[in-house]
């Protein structure tokens, strides 16, 4: 018998738990596996060796890891493994300890550093199964668009559909703000996470498939990478044109969009840190919109929209990524599978592989577990796909909402809506004072 390790690695997600519990029900259960550990804030805490007695834990602890959202119970990091003398440090502390099997949960780099992992095992004749488990609210491991509508290698990420479900809900209660208050605060911008790939910001689209709000979503695939005050015209021109449209508006725009300088911070994998920058692409926008860059002879701006009023800025932040409110239970389910999946192939000795979600084609939801080799997904990104941009690069096609669909789970909140069925006036047609035109 041998003893195993789980580590968790990047941003967390609000299902990430529910992999590492369906990963731990499986070993527990092996005659093959001693004890089963969990590494302190991912990859360091195996170079630190702390490691974590998971089966000392109590049963009702695992039991509530379904329900924890985050990875605060075992901690993540953002390392990069750089040298060689940190590869032969996590295999001598694996010797040492009696470790035979090693599963680390994250998003490409994560899946990187297992296969070094790997590799240097096997380099210094250690018997070790390293599996990756696939992690990330971005939705960016895995391959391309196929032509039958699914993704090769893997279709979606676990965390993907939760995050996917909480902004859809956020657009639905902000539809309710914005249509209360436009005739003060006509326009609210939305940043969404996502770094360089529009799944999160497309996800929008789902809280209205009908295309009844005015609502406007833009990727940072879709527009300039290096010319951001085109950017801006361009997306200044599609804002009023639905205010002149319906009056109000609602923006998501992807935290990578390139609206200007967000003095960036990077992790040690030259990762943008949007969340942590000097500004956010929002908050860019909707000082352009309220014109905080010129003013009149008075000192005041000029709102570049064309009705009264100003744009006002929403930044969840990472509460996007986190919140267990709206998890979608499809996600949970299969972050949990994905972790029953990932034990079953470390104990069948497949070493280097990452566990992937595929999507069987077709008109029905439904998914099977498979693998891939961990080289081919380590340090790869996918795109979102451009025949899912819509031709006005503000909205997503209704292909994307189809394939995103099921991802989220049960059915969006449905609010209340009146019809304007008005009693007839009975005074003559009144302009309020502060809308009046001055004619001097």
């Amino acid at each position: 018998m041998v003893n195993a390790v789980i580590a968790q690695s990047g941003g967390p997600t609000s299902v990430i738990n529910s992999t590492i519990k369906g990963a731990i029900e499986v070993l527990f259960e092996s005659p093959k596996v001693n004890q089963v550990l969990g590494a302190k804030m991912g990859i360091l805490g195996v170079l630190k060796e702390e490691l974590l007695n998971i089966s000392a834990q109590d049963k009702n602890q695992l039991d509530l890891l379904n329900y924890t959202p985050s990875a605060g119970t075992l901690g993540s990091c953002r390392y990069k493994i750089k040298s060689r003398e940190d590869l032969e440090r996590i295999v001598e502390v694996f010797k040492k300890q009696d470790i035979g099997y090693f599963f680390y949960c994250g998003g490409n780099d994560s899946m990187d550093t297992a296969f070094k992992v790997s590799q240097m095992a096997r380099e210094k004749g250690l018997e070790l199964v390293c599996i990756g488990m696939p992690k990330t609210i971005d939705n960016d491991v895995g391959g391309t668009l196929q032509p039958d509508g699914t993704f090769a290698i893997c279709d979606h990420n676990p965390g993907y559909g939760s995050v996917a479900r909480n902004l859809a809900v956020n657009i639905l209660e902000a539809n309710e703000e914005n249509k209360a208050s436009y005739t003060s605060d006509p326009v609210l911008v939305i940043t969404v996470m996502g770094r360089k790939i529009g799944f999160i910001p497309a996800a929008a689209r789902l809280a209205d498939p009908e295309r009844r709000i005015p609502l406007l979503i833009f990727l940072p695939e879709a527009l300039s990478k290096v010319d951001s005050q085109d950017n801006l015209e361009f997306i200044i021109e599609r804002i009023n044109q639905r205010l002149k449209e319906a009056g109000r508006c609602i923006v998501v725009i992807g935290e990578g969009v390139n609206v200007g300088d967000l003095s960036i911070l990077k992790d040690s994998f030259g990762h943008a840190q949007f969340s942590a920058s000097g500004s956010t692409a929002g908050n860019l926008l909707i000082n352009y919109l309220n014109g905080l860059d010129r003013t009149n002879a008075q000192g005041r701006a000029q709102s570049r929209l064309v009705v009264p009023g100003i744009a006002r800025a929403e930044n969840p932040g990472t509460r996007q990524r986190r919140e267990l409110a709206y998890v979608s239970e499809v996600d949970r389910e299969e972050a949990y599978q994905v972790g029953i999946y990932s034990a079953r192939l470390a104990l069948e000795g497949q070493d280097g592989y990452m566990t992937t979600i595929i999507r069987e084609p077709g008109s029905y939801y439904k998914v099977r577990y498979d693998k891939v080799a961990l080289d081919i997904v380590a340090n790869a990104e996918r795109e979102f796909p451009k025949e899912w941009i819509a031709n006005n690069k503000s909205d997503v096609t209704d292909e994307f909402v189809s394939w995103a669909k099921p991802l989220i789970g049960g059915a969006l909140p449905e609010f209340a809506k009146f019809k304007e069925i008005f009693i007839p006036p009975r005074c003559g047609e009144y302009i309020p004072m502060g809308y009046r035109v001055s004619s001097k």
